[in-house]
């Protein structure tokens, strides 16, 4: 199953970097053509998202009326729904066909010898053998490999004909390397970079959809706790990898912002009252 999202995407990984000719560049040139092939998805999800903000004093009058009597709130709260057109679960499916996509794209800068240029495991294992590379991580093992080629590439060349010479080196940085936390160096700008993104993100989602992080202790919690997990896989998994959460967090907060620009969520005051009645779209 991994496969039929990953290859293609290997595929298309190699025809960029054929094209553009630097791997770290290619990188962010893939995040950024995956972010416009989900933009359908993004926009599905955050539309469902706005169409909940929108009912949400409703479904809370509803509450306050119904809260005792689980069953007819339920039952209210489908009669809501239906007569506004909006599912609860409208964000649901797009974010289950984004998961798959998003974890082909994992595995392609990871495991750049099957999927990037299509080695075998035969031929990786005889690579391995002959770079002296021995992990039990797949996916370290394989980066780490495709690091050592472009130095030894006239010792490995006759290994396949799909092999390639490519030049992890990206502004100082060998994206094929893993920062080390006892060793402080440039390397480290990935993983800081990443959490610093990361946490940007976050904000931007929360400012966008109004969220209230006093009112939301595990909004609030989330807020930090991604951020510091994006630095602790920044200084445990290979560079490249860095690069990529980088380059699509910065592209999340720039669909983010422009998303909630042209997506403003309407304004529903005037067919809600105060009394707790509720009136539809239809209703005069």
């Amino acid at each position: 199953m991994l496969d039929i999202i990953a290859v293609p995407f290997g595929y298309i990984m190699r025809l960029i970097y054929e094209i553009i000719g630097n791997y770290g560049l290619s990188i962010i040139a893939f995040s950024l053509l995956a972010k416009l092939v989900m933009l359908p998805f993004s926009i599905k999800t955050k539309k469902s998202m706005l169409d909940m903000q929108r009912i949400q004093p409703k479904l809370n009058e509803l509450q306050r009326k119904y809260g005792k009597d689980q069953q007819k709130l339920s039952m209210e709260m489908q009669k809501l729904y239906q007569e506004e057109g909006v599912s609860p679960f409208g964000s649901c499916l797009p974010t289950l066909i984004t998961f798959p996509i998003m974890i082909g794209l994992y595995y392609v800068i990871s495991k750049p010898l099957t999927y990037f240029m299509g080695l075998s495991a035969a031929e990786i294992t005889t690579l391995g053998e002959i770079l002296g590379v021995v992990s039990e991580n797949a996916y370290t093992m394989e980066i780490q490999i495709a690091g050592l080629i472009s130095q030894n590439f006239d010792a490995v060349a006759h290994v396949s004909e799909k092999l390639m010479n490519v030049d992890f080196n990206f502004f100082g940085l060998n994206l094929a390397t893993t920062p080390s936390f006892k060793q402080f160096g440039l390397m480290w700008l990935i993983p800081i970079l990443s959490g610093v993104t990361a946490y940007l993100l976050s904000n931007i989602t929360m400012k966008m959809q109004g969220t209230d992080m006093a009112q939301n202790s595990s909004t609030s919690t989330m807020k930090y706790m991604m951020p510091l997990m994006s630095v602790y896989f920044g200084f445990i998994l290979p560079a490249g990898l860095g690069v990529y959460w980088i380059a699509n967090n910065v592209f999340s907060a720039l669909q983010e912002v422009l998303l909630g620009i042209f997506m403003k969520p309407k304004q529903i005051m005037g067919d809600f009252t105060i009394k707790g009645e509720y009136t539809t779209k239809g209703d005069k």
